[in-house]
């Protein structure tokens, strides 16, 4: 992990004394480890090449920026290594004199060093040096120097650089934008509207930030047992390593419980075949919902390359660790940060494989039952950018994946950034900054959090670390937080359908469609005007009623989001009408009074709307064409309209609110003398069908109570 400090082990042993090294040489070495990726070890040899007077070197056959690189002829003193790195830990030395093209490129090369290395307070003081003295074979320095500046909080001379570093660019150069979103990040961390202010974030006891680091804490599967990857004396390493004291740069797998709200002792991961943990590094971990399957990270032992490994449960006990496929582990790149969805059947994870959008991205891909990986896919460019993004996690109750980017306008490192997903599109939506306290200046990242969204953990390196060991000062540690509470309303009007005219004290109903709490009442004002405050994860049915007016309704559910939400809703009452409303679509088979099932279905739209009108007390009528005799039309029609009552009460309607009239022949619509009249038989047909007709009809409205303090609104 790159808050690890990582292993120095040194290679250079030989009998040389540190005097007997050239400038030329130990910049050759410095090279040669920076080129490794062995910043600490690069860096101790960089810093004896400004020790040195320009022209002290043996060998000046021709410029060493100018040929290519040759092995030396001597190592480096072993005792010379050890006290170069025990010089990294002091304070960087003052203003490095000379403009010698030796001493330039190396002053550019400790500032990368120190940044590479995530030391951004000697990074500042290195770039500072660096950008005095420009050299074209470092042209982002000035970048570079906005970042660690961002890094340390410095937001307004982080601006400058920036905007300096835009200078002559085209606006829509990568370069230029890239520099554009940095200012931006820099103005956004300065707006103290965007600090959430309820939201409390304490630090982990030293139960669970033991040792040089501790990151990646999580939910195993109980909100009172903790998983997580912690770096201290005492891990699993080799014996020679131990007896250098190297094992507390080790970073291992634990597990602890809290009891009475104190996080006891914790507890190395164990399998079948004894400990999970080995002598190289274990990273992040992710266990499924039922304890199934776990999978962690684990580097090689060279620390240049990690892969994703997974343990099966089988009677409480994790079996030992299986490597995953090629689909997950592409040899020769970085496979890490693995987090499971809720129910199992997706892996998410970060890699450095080709098909990205640049530097590390998060991937996904499908497991089966047994937890084996299918072929990996890339989350996109909406969620991934150029740069990197790591720690992914996705939220199941509110469809939403948080993980940790450089890529977007952030408060300075990697922040904790969020991006929903809609199902209705299959769509995911822009990625969105956390703002603080989640995010600092520094590094932010494994976000997690429960259900409720109220209570979490992240990792950050905001703090200095005086356990983090030589020449590093700030290490990840593990931070819990409480959410401030989300803040959901809705507000609206209530209006004659008809004319648009606010009606005033109509009654609003709030049921709670999951029954979880009991249903609340509010009445408009003088303007037709409600408001009511909601809680998170309500799925609530709304209807809006008044006297002399058929009911609206709607549903709105609070279920999963994330932000504050305010939900603007306007109902429009119809007034009821006179005389009989004709339900459309209601047949029967021939000479019966059989409902067909097209005409349940409209009959369940009915049900719908008597039960948002429960005041209403409705006369359900019959007719037929005047084809056949009175009787029997009459008898037919009776039928027909106690069929239809009948289902109606099936469906949860009072009997005592429905009336079934057959009217047979004695109301048409058309008479049959303007019927016997028309030109055709086809017309003839179509106006016999308009008598043949179910209608309702409003024969009773109750009053209307305010359940609000007993007003009765509609009186």
């Amino acid at each position: 992990m790159k808050k690890i400090l990582s292993i120095i082990v040194i290679l250079f042993l030989g009998a040389g004394i540190t005097q007997g090294q050239s400038r030329r040489e130990w910049l050759e070495f410095g090279d040669v480890a920076y080129n490794k990726g062995d910043y600490k070890l690069a860096l101790a040899c960089y810093q004896h090449v400004v020790k040195l007077a320009p022209g002290s070197d043996r060998d000046l056959v021709t410029p060493y920026e100018c040929r290519p690189y040759t092995p030396p002829k001597k190592t480096i003193d072993s005792a010379a290594v050890a006290q170069a790195l025990n010089d990294t830990t002091k304070t960087s030395p003052g203003l490095v004199e000379g403009n010698d093209p030796r001493t330039v490129y190396t002053v550019h090369r400790i500032a990368e060093c120190y940044r590479l290395l995530h030391d951004y307070d000697n990074a500042e003081l290195w770039y500072a040096q660096a950008v005095a003295k420009p050299d074209k074979r470092f042209p982002d320095a000035v970048y570079w120097y906005g970042i660690t500046l961002q890094n340390n909080a410095k937001y307004p001379e982080a601006i400058a650089q920036f905007e300096l570093y835009q200078t002559g660019k085209d606006p829509q150069s990568p370069e230029a934008r890239k520099a554009t979103r940095n200012i931006g990040g820099c103005l956004n961390a300065q707006d103290s509207s965007r600090v959430k202010k309820e939201v409390i974030v304490t630090k982990l006891d030293t139960n669970i930030n033991a040792g040089t680091a501790t990151f990646a804490a999580g939910y195993y599967g109980d909100p009172d047992i903790l998983l997580f990857t912690c770096a201290k004396p005492g891990n699993a390493s080799t014996d020679e390593r131990s007896k250098q004291g190297l094992d507390q740069y080790s970073t291992d797998l634990f597990i602890a419980n809290r009891v009475n709200g104190v996080w006891m002792k914790p507890q190395p991961v164990r399998t079948s075949v004894g400990e999970l943990n080995s002598p190289v590094n274990e990273g992040a971990a992710a266990v499924s919902f039922g304890r199934e399957h776990l999978f962690f990270t684990r580097w090689n032992e060279e620390g240049t390359e990690c892969s994703i490994y997974m343990c099966r449960n089988v009677g409480e006990t994790w079996l030992a660790p299986q490597k995953l496929n090629a689909n997950v582990n592409v040899p020769g790149t970085r496979s890490m940060m693995p987090f499971l969805s809720n129910d199992g059947s997706t892996l998410y994870f970060v890699s450095d494989r080709e098909g990205g959008q640049g530097g590390l991205d998060i991937w996904k891909c499908t497991l089966d039952e047994e937890g084996n990986p299918g072929p990996a896919e890339n989350m996109g460019p909406v969620i991934n950018s150029p740069e990197d993004e790591i720690t992914p996690f996705f939220h199941f109750t509110s469809s939403t994946l948080f993980y940790s980017s450089t890529g977007f306008s952030g408060y300075g490192g990697f922040d904790i950034v969020k991006s929903s997903y809609n199902a209705d599109d299959n769509t995911w939506g822009s990625p969105r900054n956390l703002d603080a306290p989640f995010n600092s200046s520094r590094d932010d990242a494994y976000f997690t959090m429960d259900r409720m969204q109220q209570h979490g953990y992240f990792s950050s390196d905001r703090e200095r670390c005086e356990q983090c060991g030589p020449g590093s000062g700030y290490c990840y540690k593990a931070y819990a937080f409480q959410n401030e509470p989300l803040k959901f309303s809705i507000n609206g009007h209530v209006y004659n359908a008809e004319t648009n005219e606010p009606i005033s004290n109509a009654l609003l109903t709030f049921k709670d469609v999951r029954g979880d709490s009991e249903p609340f009442y509010i009445i408009t004002d003088s303007a037709g005007y409600y408001e009511s405050e909601l809680t998170l994860n309500q799925e609530l049915y709304i209807k809006a009623q008044k006297n002399k007016f058929f009911g609206d309704a709607t549903n709105i559910s609070t279920v999963g989001l994330t932000d504050d939400s305010v939900f603007v809703h306007d109902f429009y009452l119809t007034p009821i009408p006179m005389g009989e409303i004709v339900i459309p679509g209601i047949e029967y088979d021939f000479d019966k009074a059989t409902l067909r099932p097209e005409s349940q279905k409209i009959l369940d739209d009915l049900a719908a709307f008597l039960e948002l009108n429960d005041n209403l007390s409705v006369e359900i009528a019959s007719h037929t064409d005047a084809r056949g005799s009175d009787t029997y039309n009459q008898k037919l029609s009776q039928e027909r309209a106690k069929s239809c009552v009948d289902y109606l009460i099936g469906k949860g309607i009072a009997a005592d609110r429905l009336v079934a009239t057959g009217y047979g022949e004695s109301k048409p619509l058309i008479p049959e003398a303007e019927i016997n009249a028309m030109p055709t038989k086809e017309d003839r047909e179509a106006a016999h069908q308009k008598n043949r007709r179910t209608s309702f009809k409003p024969i009773k409205e109750g009053v209307i109570m305010d359940k609000w303090e007993g007003k009765q609104p509609n009186k």
